[in-house]
C-alpha cells in the first residue's frame, strides 16, 4: 500500500466516525451509526495491515515488494 492508501483510509475512517458519532447523539439510526463505526474500525485495521506488510517487505526492490 502506498501513503495516499494510507491518508485515504485515515480520512474516510475519521469522518464514518464523526458521522457515526453524530448519528448516534441525535438518538437517529443507531443501526446505521453502528455500522459506520464499525466500517471505519475496519479500515483503520486494514491500514494497520498495510503498514505492517510494507515494513515486512521492505522497501521496492527487495523481497516480496520488488517482485
Amino acid at each position: 500500500m502506498d501513503e495516499d492508501t494510507f491518508e485515504q483510509l485515515s480520512t474516510m475512517s475519521k469522518n464514518l466516525h464523526k458521522r457515526a458519532l453524530a448519528l448516534s447523539q441525535q438518538g437517529k439510526d443507531d443501526d446505521l451509526a453502528m455500522l459506520m463505526s464499525a466500517q471505519a474500525m475496519t479500515m483503520e485495521a486494514v491500514k494497520s495491515l498495510g503498514q505492517a506488510l510494507n515494513r515486512i517487505n521492505g522497501p521496492l526492490g527487495l523481497g516480496a515488494a520488488g517482485g
